[in-house]
C-alpha cells in the first residue's frame, strides 16, 4: 500500500481545533469545507476547490512536500496527514487512476505526476488519515491503518 502525505496549513488561525476536525471528518476539499468562495479565481479555474492535494513518498514527492514546509513562516501552524487508502491509485500512461498528476499550473489535474504531486477529486475519509500530533505507531489500530484498511471503529 503506497503512502501519501498532505500538508495542512492553518490559514484561518484555527489552531488545534483544525487537527481535531480532520480527525473527525477526514480531509475535505475546499468545496466541502466551505472555503471555496475565498479562493482565487485561478485556483477555481484549475479545480483546486474540488481536490485534495497529496505528495507521494518517492524522492520527488518528499522534495515537494519539504519545499512547502520549509518555505512556511516560522510561526505558521501546520501538520502533516499521512494517507494510506485502497481507493487512491495513480494515473499512468495506460491506466486511469483516482489520483491525477498536479504538474504545476498548466491546467486541471490530469495524467501522471512528474513531480510527486497528486490530486484526488473528492474527500478522504478520516479512517485513512494518520494525523501528526494525534496518532503514533502506538495508537490502537495502527497496524490496520498501515495496511490500508483504515482505523478500526
Amino acid at each position: 500500500m503506497k503512502e501519501y502525505s498532505h500538508v495542512v496549513i492553518d490559514k484561518n488561525n484555527e489552531g488545534e481545533p483544525l487537527r481535531q476536525r480532520i480527525r473527525q471528518n477526514g480531509l475535505l476539499t475546499a468545496q466541502a469545507s466551505g472555503y471555496a468562495q475565498s479562493m482565487a479565481s485561478g485556483s477555481l479555474r484549475l479545480e483546486h476547490h474540488l481536490h485534495i492535494f497529496l505528495w507521494d513518498s518517492d524522492i520527488a514527492g518528499e522534495r515537494g512536500r519539504l519545499g512547502i514546509v520549509l518555505n512556511l513562516p516560522a510561526d505558521a501552524f501546520f501538520f502533516t496527514v499521512r494517507v494510506r487508502c485502497p481507493y487512491l491509485t495513480e494515473s499512468g500512461l495506460l491506466n486511469f487512476g483516482t489520483l491525477k498528476g498536479d504538474n504545476g499550473h498548466d491546467g486541471v489535474p490530469s495524467g501522471r505526476s512528474s513531480n510527486g504531486a497528486w490530486a484526488y477529486k473528492g474527500n478522504i475519509a478520516a479512517k485513512f488519515c494518520f494525523i501528526e500530533g494525534v496518532h503514533t505507531k502506538n495508537t490502537p489500530g495502527y497496524s490496520s491503518w498501515f495496511s490500508g484498511e483504515g482505523w478500526p471503529g
